[in-house]
């Protein structure tokens, strides 16, 4: 398996970046998909769903200030976009994206002088945030991992002269990576303990926590408390409710619907003949390889970020996935979607007008695919 290659510095941001990244990018990843030999993609079995669909250019945005080491992102109903730079242990605000030079700001954490507590975003000493997600208030909340918790911070400026910043909802969680957002509840990936939690908001960053599907470390399909994850990532909720999960060491995506686990595309390391690779197909014929971004667009369309394959891939609602960019090789090339290069792609949003931002992790930098006209 081709491993995602990363430099450390002697700094204490490089030294945070090596131990909480890599704990998911590359280390985690050798414990999953069991099995060694020939995947779909190499037994020709992979399938050109669609004769028509979207191309993509991939572009590099040219950012104010350097990213240490970023793993989530989301947007906002204002075209800005928010980071967490994990390395770093911030939240940053991406905007201007249309400028030559996007303008980086901190948002929820301070870079140089971190305070001790959380009670406002400026002083808040994050430790280790991946997953990112704002709601229509502003209202910002995220998987802070290396505290297993969950944050909620209020930061608006504009609105309020003080600002807020809390824990969210019970913390019985373990090294969580991922948040989505749907109505007031927000649905968490408890990757350390292979679970999806669901916290229902109470009231104004408040909320109540109770486990939504799971159970231990496995891949099993069923009612919500007899299924298994292997450390799940990314999730997102489609327009009708349904979750969907980057299910990462099963390599597959896996669908909450109806009381119910399924595999929504790829396969799990327990299925017979299956395996982690990187093939186009119809829902379980198609491969991937440790994915953990998942994102979702208006028509219910998944966006996934491959993140060993180093590719984006698209899944239609009927399951039909196809590659939309990067090669597979590991680099920072932009350009036509399917000559474009990544490394070690993470977080991924899809902005209202269609153009899918990445994190590319491993290269430090983030990454704007757009639609051909």
């Amino acid at each position: 398996m081709n491993q995602v290659k990363w430099t450390q510095t002697d700094s204490r941001l490089r030294m945070n970046k090596f131990l909480s990244v890599i704990a998911l990018v590359l280390a985690t990843f050798l414990s999953g998909c069991g099995g060694g030999g020939g995947g779909s993609g190499e037994n020709g079995n992979e399938q050109v769903v669609n004769s028509i669909q979207t191309t993509y250019s991939v572009s590099t945005l040219s950012l104010s200030q350097l990213l240490s080491s970023p793993f989530g992102i989301s947007s906002d109903s204002s075209g800005n976009l928010f980071v967490s730079d994990t390395g770093a242990n911030s939240i940053l605000k991406l905007s201007n994206l249309n400028s030559a030079t996007v303008s980086v700001s901190p948002y929820l954490g301070d870079l140089v002088s971190p305070g001790s507590d959380y009670s406002t975003c400026d002083n808040s000493n994050l430790y280790s945030p991946f997953g990112v997600v704002i709601d229509n208030l502003g209202d910002l909340y995220l998987a802070e991992s290396g505290e297993n918790a969950i944050r909620y911070a209020d930061c608006n400026r504009a609105l309020l002269s003080n600002t807020f910043s809390a824990q969210y909802g019970d913390q019985s969680l373990s090294g969580p990576k991922g948040v989505a957002l749907y109505g007031d509840n927000l649905y968490v990936s408890d990757t350390g303990n292979h679970r999806v939690k669901l916290i229902s908001k109470t009231s104004r960053g408040v909320g109540s926590t109770r486990l939504l599907a799971g159970t231990t470390s496995g891949y099993v399909n069923g009612a919500l408390l007899s299924a298994a994850f292997a450390q799940p990532t990314g999730l997102v909720v489609s327009s009708g409710g349904d979750v969907f999960v980057a299910d990462t060491n099963n390599c597959a995506i896996r669908r909450i619907s109806s009381n119910q686990v399924s595999t929504f595309a790829g396969a799990g390391p327990n299925q017979t003949g299956s395996v982690c690779d990187s093939s186009d197909g119809a829902a379980t014929v198609a491969r991937f390889k440790y994915p953990t971004g998942i994102a979702i667009d208006a028509r219910n369309n998944l966006y996934v970020a491959d993140t060993v394959n180093n590719k984006i891939r698209k899944i239609t609602p009927q399951g039909d996935v196809t590659t939309i960019a990067g090669t597979g090789l590991s680099g920072v090339t932009n350009g036509a979607g399917l000559s474009a290069t990544f490394n070690a792609p993470t977080g991924i949003a899809v902005a209202a007008n269609g153009v899918i931002y990445v994190v590319d992790s491993g290269s430090g930098k983030i990454r704007k695919l757009s639609p051909d006209s």
